[in-house]
């Protein structure tokens, strides 16, 4: 069934409520789970910042990340879901539509953010980008203060149809 999931996780808890559907869907196909987590370009916007401290606040981004994804995947490792820590640079969605191609994942599990349309016109949705770039399947996970803001009950829509 499925080989190969990619998590983007920026180190939010609404990031974090996209790992137990993939989890359960590992478990369930045996797939591999690729844990990414992206860390900002070295600080080359910030020219009066010395070579020395651009490279220690690189590494420091780098160690963070990994270790924050170890702790992820100790937790899929409790569960038998076998993972694997990916650590790029750069920008979220075009570092997301990369990892995806160079692994040639089947699905990207990812959360939005569940902004206004006037906030995504503005800054762009790394979720919205993604959704409409890749050729893959993407599984997005809603937030859930707008999920429950905005459920409806599926009988109910059913209803009103007939």
């Amino acid at each position: 069934m499925f080989k190969k999931i990619l998590l983007p996780l920026d180190g939010s808890a609404l990031a974090e409520r996209a790992i137990d559907p993939v989890e359960i869907m590992a478990s369930a196909s045996g797939a591999e789970v690729l844990l990414l987590r992206i860390v900002p370009a070295p600080l080359g916007k910030a020219p009066e910042a010395g070579q020395a401290e651009e490279t220690k606040a690189f590494t420091e981004s780098v160690t963070r990340a990994k270790a924050y994804l170890e702790k992820v995947a100790a937790r899929l490792a409790g569960k038998s879901v076998k993972s694997r820590i990916l650590i790029p640079s750069g920008e979220p969605y075009a570092e997301i539509l990369r990892a995806a191609h160079d692994e040639n994942v089947d699905f990207i599990a990812m959360t939005t953010h569940g902004g206004t349309a006037l906030e995504r016109a503005l800054l762009g949705s790394t979720a919205e980008k993604v959704v409409y770039t890749t050729k893959r399947p993407v599984f997005l996970v809603k937030p859930e203060k707008i999920h429950a803001a905005r459920h409806v009950d599926e009988g109910e829509i059913f209803a009103r149809v007939k």
